[in-house]
């Protein structure tokens, strides 16, 4: 479903009960959040909502951590509480609230903010609030992941699923003295066989940064972006593109590697020699 009709769905107080929110950057799922969780609340006619200017709308922000920041009870948002994961115990925290009437509004919304980052024990207590929902008043559960593929089939399975674009582009200007420096140490390598370039390889894509956050994915796409810009175009060169290929695919999974606490440098230097030695 795209973000219009989902839209237009949540003026009337027809959205489907579990939203995933996927694709864009993360300030873009947030924003999306919000507003559909203000179209759900607001109290104006359905073709005005969101208003803006109600006593819902204006009180639905993203928590801050500000005491002057507004606060509705009836919209909550779940963060990620552990440095690589969302914990089952706050999940069953959040999930009790649903098990009471609204205070306040026609119903409730309840945005995971890093749904991929759930636990299993936790993504299954999600579930089992999906499957049997109560009926005295709607309550809407917003998964905001980078993609829907990140949640386990069963979560998508019961879930309505709205992309809201591609993800943030990497910056070619970041990008080009990256390609350059692991071009060389490779092919290097690749006349000398000397292991020390390799390693150096590796410590060219780790110049990416931004390896702070365990489940950011944007440094793992600045590294592919720099080994498919290095790309060999000579006659002969077949085997080393097919090998380049090869680790520009793999590192785009390096997330769910350094969910195992493999460090991010760790990670790229056997990569690198995995594909290239």
């Amino acid at each position: 479903m795209s973000y219009e009709a989902a839209l237009a769905a949540a003026r009337q107080g027809r959205l489907y009960p579990a939203v995933i929110l996927d694709g864009g950057s993360a300030e873009a799922r947030r924003s999306a959040a919000l507003e559909l969780a203000r179209a759900l609340l607001c109290e104006a006619p359905a073709a005005a909502r969101p208003c803006g200017v109600c006593r819902h709308c204006r009180r639905i922000v993203w928590p801050g951590g500000d005491e002057a920041t507004p606060f509705h009870p009836d919209f909550q948002v779940l963060e990620r509480d552990l440095k690589a994961s969302t914990s089952v115990d706050a999940t069953r925290e959040m999930l009790r609230t649903a098990q009471v009437s609204p205070y306040e509004a026609r119903g409730q919304v309840f945005v995971i903010a890093s749904a991929e980052s759930l636990t299993g024990e936790a993504a299954n207590a999600l579930l089992k609030n999906l499957e049997e929902p109560h009926v005295s008043a709607p309550r809407n559960f917003f998964l905001l992941a980078p993609s829907r593929l990140d949640l386990l089939p069963t979560l998508r399975s019961r879930s309505l699923a709205v992309f809201l674009g591609p993800a943030q582009p990497v910056d070619p200007q970041v990008v080009e003295p990256l390609a350059r420096a692991f071009s060389a140490a490779a092919s290097s390598w690749a006349s000398s066989g000397s292991p020390v370039y390799l390693l150096s390889a590796a410590a060219a894509l780790a110049g990416a940064g931004g390896w702070d956050d365990p489940r950011s994915g944007q440094p793992w796409a600045v590294a592919a972006a720099a080994v498919l810009r290095s790309l060999p175009q000579e006659d002969g060169a077949a085997a080393d593109r097919r090998a380049r290929l090869a680790l520009a695919e793999a590192l785009l999974e390096g997330p769910a590697l350094r969910l195992r606490g493999i460090t991010a440098e760790r990670i790229l230097e056997g990569m690198v020699a995995r594909h290239l030695a």
